[in-house]
């Protein structure tokens, strides 16, 4: 009983005035250091965004290209004109990314290593040109195993990366792109996008791969291949 007696002796110092009413202002300061760290942490990742990528560019660098050429890892130029009557897929990528990129070429390894696919040819197309020069490039297609006749790993300076892109109705800054594969017919036409990144879309980029490959080339290039065998 003398425990109790002493609790309502002592309870009226504990609720005097001014000790109960510094209870919301201590959450109200609790609050506002919380919100305060949190916005320092967004902060911060903005900050490391804009220090890796570059922003969207106030002036145009050009028109689109849908008819460009770049320059390989072997040094030597891919040109989309010599793709006529091919079946090709362009992706975008930079050798230093640690995420989307590498389940990215992940799904090409997986797809380009396909029996049923071995006409299709990739084209990997570095927006960090930089640094992404050809040895970067070789050596970054030989840890992917890379057939360099059906992988082509490409560059070209930013600018004119960008209006390739743009040519494929894509944004792309330095290092920072979107993980579509542009598949092109055989007669230069765009046929599909698809998130190279999720396996039901690539499963759909498959099928997709399929059902161009069956179509028949141009007609204008069959008649060309002929005049260039009988001559």
């Amino acid at each position: 009983m003398s425990g109790a007696h002493t609790y309502y002796l002592e309870s009226p110092r504990r609720d005097a005035p001014g000790q109960g009413s510094m209870l919301p202002f201590v959450i109200a300061i609790a609050i506002a250091i919380v919100g305060a760290y949190f916005a320092f942490k967004l902060y911060q990742v903005r900050q490391f965004e804009a220090s890796r990528s570059e922003g969207i560019a106030v002036e145009p660098v050009g028109p689109p290209l849908t008819e460009f050429e770049l320059t390989q890892s072997n040094g030597e130029p891919f040109r989309t004109s010599d793709m006529k009557g091919k079946v090709w897929v362009a992706t975008y990528f930079f050798t230093t990314c640690p995420g989307n990129c590498l389940r990215l070429n992940q799904n090409i390894k997986y797809l380009h290593n396909l029996p049923d696919l071995q006409e299709v040819t990739w084209v990997s197309i570095t927006c960090d040109p930089d640094n992404d020069d050809q040895a970067a490039l070789a050596d970054y297609a030989k840890r992917w195993e890379a057939d360099p006749e059906r992988w082509i790993f490409a560059r070209a300076d930013m600018d004119y990366t960008k209006r390739v892109a743009m040519g494929m109705n894509l944004q792309l800054y330095r290092k920072g792109h979107q993980d579509f594969a542009i598949v092109v017919d055989k007669t230069g036409k765009i046929r599909g996008m698809y998130d190279a990144t999720s396996k039901s879309q690539c499963q759909r980029l498959y099928e997709k791969l399929l059902e161009v490959e069956a179509e028949e080339p141009p007609k204008d290039l069959a008649v060309h291949d002929v005049e260039k065998t009988t001559t």
